[in-house]
């Protein structure tokens, strides 16, 4: 890997501002009357965080960045901790973040930001694949085999399988 981080980012900013989004409708607008899907909110944020913060360590630790940059710019697929359950931790705790916020709201601006929000963490997971089996090869074409990209009911039985 080159020492320039050249993963694409654009989809991510997308996803990003309509995930910023939610929340600021979680702050503004009257909570609708639903309380189901309010209380399924409220554990689906509670859930997120296992998904987007293990990777910051994870990577930094075992994915072997050449000196000086980003952890994100590791020269070997990192398979451990949440990595070994899906492919794309961080979105998919940035995904659930919308979708808590949303089902926290209820209102149609909520649910519309985080439609675009899942739908561009969606894309970005695509391009940064592409971007990832260019870099890696096929260290990283084993791993799309072994591990689901957002599944992680799914992965988690793999994973608990595969330890067992």
């Amino acid at each position: 890997m080159s020492s320039e981080d050249k993963r694409p980012r654009a989809l991510w900013w997308v996803a990003g501002i309509a995930t910023v989004a939610t929340f600021l409708a979680d702050l503004v607008v009257e909570r609708g009357a639903n309380s189901g899907l309010r209380i399924a909110g409220v554990v689906l944020l509670l859930l997120a965080p296992f998904f987007f913060v293990p990777p910051f360590f994870l990577l930094k630790k075992h994915g072997r960045t050449e000196t000086g940059q980003s952890y994100f710019c590791t020269t070997r697929v990192v398979d451990r901790g949440v990595y070994g359950v899906v492919r794309h931790p961080q979105y998919v705790g940035y995904a659930l973040l919308a979708l808590g916020f949303a089902m926290r709201t209820q209102n149609i601006i909520s649910w519309i930001s985080a439609g675009v929000a899942v739908a561009f963490f969606y894309l970005q997971a695509l391009a940064e694949e592409r971007f990832c089996a260019g870099q890696l090869g096929a260290e990283y074409a084993a791993y799309v085999k072994r591990v689901p990209r957002f599944n992680f009911a799914f992965g988690l039985l793999r994973y608990l399988r595969a330890k067992l």
